[in-house]
């Protein structure tokens, strides 16, 4: 064997020896994303995902929230940067891929006291909270009823679900749900989170004798509300409050973005059942009522039923308010006339609604028969994360509907 040949053989094996280059990372792929938020790090789940090769769609990306899978509304990825719009909400998440596998960035959302920006980091990862928590204390699945304390208590039903740390569910409150809470139980703590490219919140608790008390932050909540949460047993609330109507008639004159005045007066309501939507495209329940509203308008407008949206945002700035409302009109493909009818405050509602004002809870509902009068109103509603909650909503919204379908004008 030639010395030439020895060199050349541990050549070869010394390249065989080294280690596969690693594919450079993108920022595409499974994310834990956490805000700094008051009270902590609030955590959701992320994903990207690249466009099909020869699709002319883009990249898609979603929130997860589990079990809620929720999909970003404009995605657009330039070089290393992310860009996540919620136009419907008039916020994004923008986040920037770093050379060391991470994501630096910041959400902005809209809230009534104006812009509110949150730093953002995000890492490889599918755990929420903490990567190998303790093991759980206890089992929280079940009803619990959650109270907060102050000048106006506030009870609630907590819903939750566990399985071994995991932790998901929703709270029911007066004002609306929580909509998709996710976390854990590590030891006897519990830790919930949210974000839906807005809306977001925070809930921590300490269980110690079949009692959790904790506090829950907001995206500006720096203090953050206190709470405590007992087993419910057989008790339950009612998400949506029914009130009676005397019989009154709503008189109103409200424009769409295109400048279309809609009334009531119009021929197109005359003989029909009329549902009033009571929302603002900055409320996270109202998004959730309009995932059923759409469909079911569309579906009992043959029988005589006949949705307005009548729209409460905040600002002076109209022209803004409008595009809010093209997007969120658009995100749902509601098929009836959103209206703006004022600000969320209770002089702007009154002003709007007369007797029926002003708005106690977003969203609420209004039902007028074929005679023109006002024969009920829907307090608030119970979205698709509080479960029989939503089923009993819905029921009971289709009631009152088929109800007024079959009366004669």
């Amino acid at each position: 064997m030639t010395p030439a040949f020895i060199i050349l053989t541990a050549a070869l094996a010394g390249l065989v020896a080294l280690p596969a280059l690693a594919a450079p990372a993108t920022p595409y792929g499974q994310w834990r994303v956490t805000l700094d938020h008051p009270g902590g790090a609030l955590p959701f789940g992320l994903e990207v995902i690249p466009a099909k090769p020869g699709s002319k769609a883009g990249p898609t990306a979603y929130l997860r929230n589990p079990p809620e899978r929720l999909r970003v509304e404009n995605v657009s990825v330039d070089g290393e940067t992310i860009t996540l719009a919620f136009p419907s909400y008039n916020s994004r998440l923008v986040l920037t891929h770093d050379a060391n596998d991470r994501l630096t960035g910041r959400a902005e959302v809209k809230r009534s006291t104006g812009a509110v920006t949150l730093a953002a980091t995000g890492t490889r990862g599918g755990y929420r909270f903490t990567p190998s928590p303790q093991k759980p204390a206890a089992d929280l699945t079940g009803k619990w009823l959650v109270s907060f304390q102050g000048a106006k208590p506030v009870t609630g039903l907590a819903q939750f679900k566990q399985v071994g740390n995991l932790v998901s569910g929703s709270v029911q409150l007066p004002s609306g749900d929580t909509r998709y809470l996710a976390g854990e139980l590590a030891g006897n703590k519990l830790s919930l989170s949210t974000f839906d490219g807005s809306y977001s919140a925070l809930w921590n608790a300490d269980l110690a004798g079949g009692v959790l008390t904790g506090k829950q932050f907001a995206a500006t909540s720096t203090a953050g509300s206190s709470w405590t949460a007992r087993r419910a047993g057989g008790a339950s609330i009612e998400a949506v409050a029914v009130e009676k109507s005397a019989g009154e008639r709503l008189a109103f004159r409200f424009p769409t973005s295109d400048g279309k005045q809609v009334s009531l007066a119009d021929p197109r309501y005359k003989g029909k059942v009329v549902v009033i939507t009571l929302g603002g495209a900055w409320c996270p329940n109202c998004h959730d009522e309009a995932i059923f509203m759409g469909p079911y308008a569309t579906r009992r407008a043959r029988e005589g039923l006949e949705v307005i949206g009548m729209q409460f945002e905040y600002g002076d700035d109209k022209a803004r308010a409008f595009r809010q409302m093209d997007s969120f009109q658009a995100r749902y493909k509601l098929p009836y006339p959103l209206v703006l009818a004022g600000q969320p405050t209770p002089e702007s509602t009154k002003a709007a609604l007369g007797a029926l004002g002003p708005v106690k809870v977003y969203p609420s509902t209004i039902f007028i028969g074929r005679d023109g009068r006002v024969r009920e109103v829907h307090v608030g509603w119970a979205g698709p994360a509080t479960g029989a909650l939503n089923v009993k909503a819905k029921r009971d919204f289709d009631a009152t509907v088929t109800r007024l379908l079959k009366e004669r004008a």
